[in-house]
């Protein structure tokens, strides 16, 4: 399968027995289609176009359609291949036929296609395997052909009837508002009202396989498959004796159509497509050898510019036959990079990568033979420019610079690397500026000859572009990286001033720059967008006129002057022809390459000849007219689909009415559109479609080709969407416009403004009311909190005060405590003394005075516990141990102040000992009065009289 979209350039070679005869009214060339590009089967019976000029082909797997720039394939309910079309202006319809099924297509408000049949209104008709294989509108009435029966539908009544032509009925034709067909036993018939009438009845119209019919001045022709061309008139049928049918009887015609008011295509199964004029002489033929998919055409149509589609056995083709472009492409023959084609003085030049060729030529440059092409002798390498100097031809080359002149070349300079070259002016002396791989080179004109002068001194570097400006600047672009003016000496001998420009001078870089100049005025290229030198502030800055007029071919490359009013402008793979005067620029035509072509690498020039621009190509050229006559038709844009709510790339959104009585109104929600733009272009130049919105940007927005627009997150508002498609010759088409309103959301609405203001109305006073609940419950939880806390703190404070008391008491019982424990101590020293002093009495036995004895003996007693002591520690033990005695007076009342005294010791843990040391009596009556105590308190004999005292 040879790739799709292939731009096959013709100039259409035949077979060597009819070249005499052949002519070349037509600019042809094809466009292929594969089943690879338009996703549908091969086979592609019948082809429609609407009132856009979009275009249906009836195709095996359905209705294939397609808008110059996107495919969709309509299948029918059993999916089964679509035989004929005819689309019908009035009711912009498109009528199809398959297998036992026929109707019409239409689209509905939303754009979408759909299929409505009227084969299912036939009363009482069964379907034998039959196919519709032809359609045409006659009066008010829709004819479907089918080889049992003729099928006829009224447009005002809605009603279908089925005619039995009694026999088997060929391919329905119309010439002049009249239907004709063939009756298999029956001969040649018109059919007028539904009536069918047979108007030639010879054997030949009674058996042949007549499958199109065509007006012209002997009659009618009528397109045989068996035999080729006939002429019906008056009844009578006659072969065609015509120059054309001696092919035409043996390639099995097939489909036919009319090319204005001359001319007819011809399509076969055997041989491709012939174009014939009316006389019957072949102006063009195109098969598979002249680049179509293959020979088998099974169905045509012209569109709405003129020119040709063809539906294919495999595949689709489009023939141009209006182009004003030829093309010279020979992959076998031509130099694989050509630079410059160049016609002078009877001989053709061309520049290569590899030298000159050149012959002797006098012809158009669509009759150039590759093979008839020699080399120049002492030219070899890199071309860089050859260019017609006032009447001289001059080639800069690797190997210098040379004079070109009936296919010699003469040098000019032995030095390396001429690139560039311009003619200087200065005191009536011409000077030939050149630039070189490493230096400038100066000629000088004597004698009607140009001799070398000198190089000029204070520059160096490999140049590629140079130009002079109208203040006699030196303008160079190095080939890779840089920009420079020079100021050359009076006597061009020496540079005296060199400003580099780059990134500090306005320009957004400082590589693959290019500079020409246009209309004196110096401009360079940088692949986004053009700029030129502004005097007054000595930079460089964006060319806006310029860019604006050029919109996408802003980003060329190159600049060739083709006189002093026009000039051609080369992108990647574009180029365009531009008018420039001092007021104004405009379009003249542009031109884009296919895919198939290209330029050489980094090398784009079109070389300017009187007769024609010619563009350099990889493997041959293309012939440019300077003056364009393109009589293609544009088609209106329209808008083809507008969806709401696409957002991410598996959202599909949902579709939108196209027309609407009233302004189309939206939630806020649904703030996102996306609107599908299109106008019909079948040719190889593209379309740019440029956009606005009316209130949201008012400036209109560059889209390139791309046809789909997508506005995001548009706020509320009211709205009108804009768009225009600007063509290749710089025509601008009708705007289209879309008003719409994106609603404000809900809460921005005078309803939702009421709602909100009745909603803060309730929420203020159910706010007050909860408030005021809140702070009586927050009020109460206070009080409650403050209550607590009051006798919280009031508790806190009788703890601290009881601890306070505790901590006294607990002082003053250890203060007791060590106090019992000093007066029992204090006791039992003053007895040791005493006993001690009584030993020492009784040691002495006289020698120590009784009198002094007493004396000492009374001082000692004198310190022993007394009473007052005693009830100084019943006191403090009460104080400490409140309520003390009070609980066992309760408990006990029997209880005398002796034993209450003796409670109180027990309580302060002392034993008997210490108790009977404290009290001054016997350990023996200590225990007594134990016992005793026992017996008042009625205790058990297992249970502590301590412990039972403790717990006082």
């Amino acid at each position: 399968m040879k790739p799709a979209n292939l731009i096959l350039l013709l100039f259409l070679l035949f077979q060597t027995t009819f070249i005499s005869a052949i002519e070349k009214p037509f600019g042809i060339f094809v466009i292929n289609h594969d089943r690879s590009e338009y996703q549908a089967m091969s086979q592609n019976w019948a082809v429609a176009f609407d009132e856009l000029g979009r275009a249906y082909f009836g195709n095996s797997g359905g209705v294939l359609e397609y808008n110059g720039k996107d495919w969709v394939l309509h299948q029918h309910r059993s999916k089964s291949a679509i035989r004929s079309l005819l689309f019908d202006e009035h009711s912009q319809r498109l009528y199809s036929g398959c297998y036992e099924d026929f109707g019409y297509w239409k689209r509905d408000s939303l754009g979408v296609l759909n299929y409505y049949s009227l084969a299912e209104k036939l009363n009482d008709y069964k379907f034998s395997s039959e196919r519709i294989w032809s359609i045409v509108k006659s009066g008010k009435e829709i004819l479907f052909q089918s080889f049992p029966t003729l099928f006829i539908y009224n447009t005002e009544t809605e009603e279908v009837k089925s005619a039995a032509p009694g026999g088997e009925l060929m391919f329905l034709g119309k010439v002049n508002d009249t239907v004709y067909s063939r009756i298999s036993g029956r001969g040649i018939c018109k059919i007028e009202a539904g009536e069918i009438k047979v108007i030639a009845d010879s054997d030949f119209a009674k058996n042949a396989t007549i499958r199109f019919y065509l007006p012209n001045e002997r009659g009618i022709i009528v397109g045989d498959g068996k035999s080729g061309l006939h002429i019906l008139k008056d009844g009578k049928t006659k072969k065609w004796n015509c120059e054309a049918n001696e092919v035409l009887s043996s390639k099995d015609v097939n489909s036919a159509v009319s090319i204005g008011d001359t001319a007819y295509a011809v399509g076969t199964l055997l041989g491709g497509l012939y174009i014939i004029n009316h006389d019957g002489k072949i102006l063009s033929h195109i098969d598979r050898q002249s680049k179509l998919e293959n020979n088998t055409v099974l169905g045509m149509a012209l569109d709405h510019s003129g020119d040709l589609w063809l539906g294919m056995d495999n595949g689709l083709s489009y023939v141009d036959l209006n182009s004003t472009i030829e093309y010279k492409i020979d992959m076998d023959n031509a130099p694989s990079a050509i630079y410059s084609v160049i016609k002078h003085n009877g001989y053709i030049y061309i520049g290569t990568n590899n030298g000159v060729l050149c012959s002797k030529f006098d012809k158009d440059y669509a009759d150039l033979d590759f093979r008839e092409l020699s080399l120049l002798e002492g030219i070899t390498g890199h071309i860089w420019k050859l260019e017609i100097l006032r009447g001289e031809l001059l080639c800069g080359s690797n190997n210098g610079i040379f004079k070109l002149d009936q296919g010699n070349a003469y040098p000019l300079s032995t030095a390396i690397g001429g690139t560039d070259f311009e003619i200087i002016e200065k005191n009536g002396q011409e000077w030939l500026i050149e630039s070189t791989y490493f230096k400038i080179r100066m000629f000088k004109r004597e004698n009607n000859q140009w001799v070398f002068s000198h190089f000029v001194d204070g520059f160096e570097g490999a140049c590629r572009f140079i130009e002079v400006d109208h203040a006699g600047y030196v303008w160079i672009s190095h080939e890779i990286k840089g920009l420079n003016r020079l100021k050359l000496s009076d006597d061009f001998r020496k540079v005296v001033s060199n400003k580099y420009f780059g990134l500090e001078s306005g320009l957004p870089t400082e590589y693959q720059l290019n500079v020409f100049t246009v209309n004196n005025r110096v401009v360079v290229t940088t692949g986004e967008e053009i700029y030129t030198y502004d005097d007054l502030t000595d930079r460089m800055l964006p060319f806006n006129k310029l860019n604006n007029t050029l919109g996408r071919f802003k980003k060329a490359v190159n600049i060739v002057n083709a006189d002093q009013d026009h000039f051609w402008a080369i992108a990647d793979n574009e180029a365009v022809y531009m008018k420039n005067t001092a007021d104004s620029m405009s379009f003249v035509s542009a031109f884009t390459l296919d895919k198939q072509f290209s330029f050489p690498d980094k090398y784009q020039n079109i070389s300017i000849n009187k007769d024609a621009s010619v563009l350099c190509l990889e493997n041959g050229f293309a012939i440019l007219p300077n003056e364009s006559n393109d009589v293609y038709k544009h088609q209106p844009l329209v808008i083809t689909q507008v969806v709401k709510g696409k957002k991410g790339v598996d959202n599909k959104g949902i579709l939108l009415p196209l027309h609407n009585n009233k302004v189309l109104e939206l939630k806020n929600r649904d703030n996102s559109l996306e609107f599908t733009i299109n106008s019909v272009n079948y040719g190889p130049n593209d379309v740019t479609y440029q956009y606005r919105i009316v209130n949201l940007y008012d400036d209109w927005i560059e889209g390139e080709t791309e046809n789909v627009n997508t506005i995001n997150d548009i706020p509320h508002g009211e709205y009108v969407y804009q768009a225009r498609a600007v063509f290749s010759d710089g025509s601008r088409s009708n705007v289209v416009e879309y008003p719409f309103v994106i609603l404000p959301p809900w809460f921005a609405s005078k309803t939702g403004v009421v709602v909100i203001i009745l909603s803060l109305v309730v929420c203020v006073g159910l706010l007050i009311i909860f408030n005021k609940r809140i702070l009586e419950k927050q009020t109460y939880i206070i009080e409650k909190k403050h209550t607590d806390q009051h006798k919280k703190n009031e508790s806190t404070i009788e703890q601290l005060q009881n601890d306070v008391l505790q901590k006294e008491l607990e002082n003053l019982q250890g203060k007791l405590t060590v106090s019992a424990n000093a007066l029992v101590e204090k006791d039992r020293s003053i007895n040791t003394i005493k006993r001690e002093l009584d030993i020492m009495f009784q040691k002495l036995e006289g020698r120590f005075p009784h009198r002094d004895y007493d004396k000492i003996l009374k001082v000692i007693n004198g310190q022993l516990t007394q009473k007052k002591d005693m009830l100084d520690f019943e006191r403090h033990f009460a104080a400490s141990q409140s309520g003390f005695y009070d609980g066992l007076r309760q408990d006990y009342p029997n209880l005398t102040p002796a034993d209450l005294r003796l409670c109180s010791l027990l309580k302060m843990n002392m034993n008997s000992k210490e108790i009977s040391i404290l009290l001054g009596i016997t350990v023996r009556s200590v225990e007594v009065s134990r016992y005793r105590l026992r017996k008042k308190m009625e205790l058990e004999p297992d249970e502590n009289l301590t412990k039972v005292i403790m717990r006082y």
